[in-house]
């Protein structure tokens, strides 16, 4: 049994009056519980905001904070934000 349906059946226990609906009852608890939690678990922090913004300023320390290096070295916006959500997932998995 998964975790969620093991949560589900502590928070509302079997009981003769909703026996045979509760097994679906109790998956649909938990599944909401389970995407709840995960939610929780990735949302940002001011910690995450810090390390973000204290990956922006490597960036620029890196091409001595000018602009027009920056542009050279990541061309499309994409590759700039790529890089900085590249070092930070890297951080975060230390």
């Amino acid at each position: 049994m998964s975790k969620a349906v093991e949560k589900a059946y502590k928070t509302y226990p079997l009981t003769e009056d909703n026996r045979l609906n509760h097994e679906r009852n109790a998956k649909r608890l938990g599944f909401q519980q389970g995407y709840e939690q995960a939610e929780k678990d990735l949302a940002l922090t001011w910690e995450d905001i810090k390390i973000v913004l204290d990956i922006e300023i490597d960036i620029l320390r890196e091409c001595n904070s000018h602009k027009e290096l920056v542009i050279e070295t990541y061309p499309k916006g994409e590759d700039y934000y790529g890089e900085i959500l590249k070092r930070f997932k890297e951080r975060k998995e230390k």
